[in-house]
């Protein structure tokens, strides 16, 4: 029988998991074989699983390097949102890591995060860090995006009982639904200064949106500012074009589609329409109106994208919010 692989002491010997278990279904097993691979390669694991809404964010505002010097958001792109925005938080945030158990998992999209179980554990205990620079929708920090209009209304009409069951062939059958039924009010978009009118607005920190689909070819995390992609059509045909475009990667080039770079948004609807939805990193939020800004400092993300260093990124010490 072969002996156990011998690995070098790891760069970040303590690690906080905390997960989201309600999060990925069957890819639960994912998060037991990350964990087994970080114990074999000598790290110590602390796993705090959440109890509902908004634990996750209670967890990571604790964390502190002084006990762990990664800490890994295990579940989907809410609940890596919950964890970013308690690390942002915190008053001396270890950097965060990522193992992707939901859904769309665009994060990990994003940053390329490996798949396979042990090649993951390999990145969070030695892997490099990349200073991403998060925006804020009204109080709430995102990684990815924030969007207001049809978008909102496919996430505020999923179930999670459907979610369970269909996956991604929720958000389908929703999209199918709401493009019946949403009536597509013009909305107000104030940025930079500059004023604008569309049916459907997305802030995009990323490029990719609802999997491995890119909307906004020019966002990048580390940036200071959001790719702002502004949908002037509404109604049946204009939504069946959008669609085919982002499976194309396409939706930037379209005509009826406006991007352009923000640091400063403010979005509002009518007065007297319905309250118009908001999303943010994939999950309900409230209604218009909707202020977007870029957070005060960055947060350190380790990734394979960035090149391994001997010591951790500079702990911010401003605010987020």
């Amino acid at each position: 029988m072969a002996a156990p692989a011998a690995f070098p002491p790891p760069r970040r010997r303590r690690a906080l998991v905390i997960h989201n278990p309600t999060a990925g279904g069957r890819r639960r097993a994912v998060l037991a074989e990350v964990v087994e691979a970080l114990r074999r390669r000598g790290v110590t694991v602390d796993i705090q699983p959440t109890a509902g809404p908004g634990d996750a964010t209670t967890l990571a505002a604790a964390a502190s390097r002084a006990r762990h010097d990664v800490v890994c958001a295990a579940g989907g792109d809410g609940t890596i949102n919950e964890v970013a925005n308690g690390l942002l938080r915190a008053d001396d945030p270890p950097p965060l890591a990522v193992i992707p158990l939901g859904t769309a998992n665009v994060l990990a999209i994003e940053l390329g995060l490996p798949a396979a179980p042990d090649a993951l554990a390999a990145l969070i205990a030695d892997g490099g860090e990349a200073a991403v620079h998060p925006a804020v929708a009204d109080d709430r920090a995102f990684l990815l995006m924030a969007g207001a209009g049809f978008d909102a209304a496919v996430v505020h009409g999923v179930r999670r009982p459907v979610k369970r069951l269909l996956g991604k062939g929720a958000y389908v059958l929703q999209t199918l639904i709401e493009t019946l039924r949403y009536r597509f009010p013009p909305l107000t978009v104030r940025a930079d200064g500059r004023e604008l009118t569309a049916r459907m607005v997305v802030a995009c920190k990323g490029r990719h949106y609802g999997g491995p689909y890119v909307a906004a070819p020019e966002a990048r995390l580390g940036a200071g500012s959001v790719q702002l992609c502004l949908f002037h059509g509404g109604g049946v045909v204009a939504q069946a074009r959008y669609g085919l475009a982002l499976l194309r990667g396409r939706v930037a080039t379209l005509s009826d589609v406006t991007v352009i770079e923000a640091r400063e948004v403010t979005i509002t609807a009518p007065a007297a329409t319905a309250p118009v939805p908001v999303q943010v990193d994939g999950d309900a939020e409230a209604a218009l109106p909707l202020h977007i800004t870029m957070a005060a400092r960055p947060l350190a993300v380790i990734s394979p994208q960035a090149a391994p260093v001997t010591a951790p990124c500079p702990a911010p010490t401003v605010a987020a919010a």
